[in-house]
């Protein structure tokens, strides 16, 4: 495995963001089928109420989760991050708004790119998905935890 626009350190695979156990080939292949795409400081990625089905990665820089509702609590998400998750899965309009922090960059994969990703390399496809549920997993278990610490 080499290093990726994606994470830092790939021995720690409990902390390490999307898609860090692919080669660099495989990494590259995934790329293709994504959009990359830059954000200005402020700029939406996605606004709570949009139906777009897109899963995001955070290449660069930083951006804001902002919950309606949530009383202005924020979570910030840098390089390696995913978000869109849900609505990916889903097909639920988003839940958030996501703004960039900063300039900010993120490699969009489109519900048509997975399916195109699917056909053409199903190994790739399941990698991509099983790797999304283990950065879910990692986001519920946080959320458990501090649920459990009264937070």
């Amino acid at each position: 495995m080499g290093t990726s626009v994606f994470f830092d350190d790939p021995e720690r695979a409990e902390t390490a963001g999307f898609l860090a156990g692919l080669f660099d080939d495989e990494l590259a292949t995934v790329l293709s089928y994504m959009e990359a795409r830059r954000y200005a400081n402020g700029e939406f990625a996605v606004r709570a109420g949009d139906r777009d089905r897109g899963l995001y990665v955070v290449t660069a820089g930083q951006f804001e989760v902002l919950v309606p509702g949530a009383n202005g609590a924020r979570r910030v998400l840098e390089r390696g991050a995913i978000f869109g998750d849900l609505a990916f899965f889903d097909g639920k309009p988003r839940s958030a708004d996501v703004r960039a922090v900063g300039t900010a960059e993120a490699y969009i994969m489109t519900l048509g790119a997975f399916e195109r990703l699917r056909l053409a390399f199903p190994r790739l496809a399941m990698a991509f998905v099983l790797d999304l549920g283990r950065m879910l997993s990692i986001r519920f278990r946080e959320h458990d935890r501090r649920l459990a610490n009264g937070a």
